[in-house]
């Protein structure tokens, strides 16, 4: 019985000191994190694009990357500052030296012809410290035309942070845009076929009207029930995917995901063909990746220049200043010390590495690598600028194809807007059936539906020839 109450205890216990710890890694853990509150907005295009690039956290980690590289940059000019040392060094000798005390005892008297007399007293030992206090300053600096390339390295580094994050907040409104229109198209898409779900619905009860009537059967009654419960899954699909991209959406912007977004903004399109070579002349030199290869290269080049200027002799510069005192370190800096000595020096030193010049040396071995490197981003320099060529030719061509596609679209939009007027007309007339008219507007939803998604497929290609060519197009 006691065993099981020392157990009971232990394990209440060790389920206390569980639960607190987990509460002060929940505390922790909540109190590092920096969510903002929900907000409500109505946003068009380009205000969310701001509002992205303002919050997005991707990009707020890209702006501290960027933000390190320039405080680098900035303060590389460092390594021509000569290092400065100081130093301070203290030390004690421990030595016994005889003295007289009280007590009796015999020794000899020199002053008495060396004749052994007893003396009242006694023979003791005191210790007394001797030691030294020194301080030295040093200063040395070393010049070699490594430091300016390793300068100029810092300086290619932050240009290529300048890139990157140049790429990342195009990418950024690149996404941004295709996401906001794709919630539109969704949007519109719902509406579509609420407007379908209420036609529908209206049918429903038009035909069981005419089947209390006696006018049509009560399996034409059935049938228009069965298709309308068939088709309230599908709007409540649709509804379910716009609830998950928009939260996509939110958290692309950089907001709290319980925010309330509404949209400002349609698929209304005005389309433009344009011409691929004409693009490619104009603007292909600005293309982001094209420029961090051209960078790489040049980063490349100058690393191989560091490696070079390790063959030339380094210069040298040194002073030193020293003082030394001596005395008891226990009595602190008074008349007990002495100054011993105070002194500087100053050095030029000029070396060089004979070694590195043997052909099989690693700065040999590694400039031959840093040629075969160079090399290789040079031709991959040249696959990119030719994909980069295929990229803006295919967005042009699909651009293009689009255009004609949305104005076939069109028409067979009021074709089908007419079918189904006329079908509906003959129907309550008693010219139609009831599946003519559905099939009449099944027709017409579907052509609706591939007119939306035509405008959306030219907002995609026009977004992907704006981000192949780096520059902004006439929507």
């Amino acid at each position: 019985m006691k065993h099981t109450i020392m157990s009971i205890a232990l394990l209440v216990s060790s389920s206390l000191g569980f639960f607190v710890y987990a509460q002060d890694m929940n505390a922790r853990f909540y109190g590092l994190l920096e969510v903002p509150d929900p907000v409500t907005m109505t946003l068009t295009v380009d205000e969310a694009v701001e509002t992205a690039l303002a919050n997005n956290l991707g990009l707020v980690q890209e702006d501290l990357t960027l933000r390190g590289r320039k405080r680098t940059r900035d303060t590389a000019w460092n390594v021509f500052v000569p290092s400065v040392s100081a130093s301070a060094t203290m030390t004690r000798l421990r030595e016994e030296v005889p003295s007289m005390g009280g007590g009796a005892f015999i020794a000899t008297d020199i002053s008495a012809g060396g004749v052994s007399r007893p003396f009242i007293g006694q023979y003791l030992t005191d210790e007394t410290y001797q030691g030294t206090l020194g301080a030295a300053l040093n200063f040395q600096l070393v010049l070699t035309p490594q430091l300016w390339y390793g300068y100029k390295a810092t300086v290619l580094d932050y240009e290529a942070g300048l890139l990157s994050a140049e790429k990342a907040r195009a990418d950024l409104e690149t996404n941004i845009k295709r996401q906001f229109y794709g919630l539109v198209v969704q949007e519109e898409q719902i509406q579509i076929l609420e407007n379908q779900l209420n036609a529908i619905e209206k049918r429903y009860q038009q035909a069981l009207d005419n089947y209390n009537f006696g006018f049509v059967d009560e399996y034409t009654t059935l049938s228009v029930r069965v298709n309308l419960e068939s088709f309230k899954p599908q709007l409540e699909m649709a509804r379910f995917g716009y609830t998950q991209a928009m939260m996509a959406f939110k958290l692309a912007l950089g907001l709290n995901i319980d925010s309330d977004i509404t949209l400002n903004g349609g698929i209304a399109v005005d389309p433009k063909t344009y011409d691929a070579q004409e693009l490619i002349g104009a603007h292909i030199a600005d293309r982001t990746d094209l420029r961090q290869l051209l960078k790489t290269i040049d980063n490349l080049k100058n690393m191989k220049r560091v490696q070079q200027t390790s063959l030339l002799p380094r210069l040298i510069l040194g002073y030193q200043l020293g003082t030394d005192y001596s005395g008891d370190p226990w009595s602190g800096l008074g008349e007990d010390w002495n100054e011993s000595q105070t002194s500087g020096a100053l050095s030029v030193t000029l070396n060089l590495q004979l070694s590195e010049y043997f052909p099989f040396s690693s700065t040999m071995n590694g400039l031959k690598g840093m040629d075969d490197t160079i090399e290789k981003t040079k031709a991959g320099l040249s696959m990119a600028f030719q994909a980069a060529r295929m990229e803006i030719i295919a967005a042009v061509e699909q651009l293009n194809n689009s255009v004609l596609t949305i104005k076939a679209k069109e028409l067979n939009v009021d074709l089908a807007e007419r079918a189904y007027a006329l079908a509906e007309e003959s129907y309550n007339a008693g010219g139609k059936s009831l599946l003519d008219v559905e099939d009449a507007e099944d027709a017409l939803q579907n052509a609706r539906f591939q007119l939306l998604s035509e405008k959306f497929n030219y907002i995609t290609a026009l977004l992907t020839l704006e981000a192949a060519i780096n520059a902004p197009l006439a929507q």
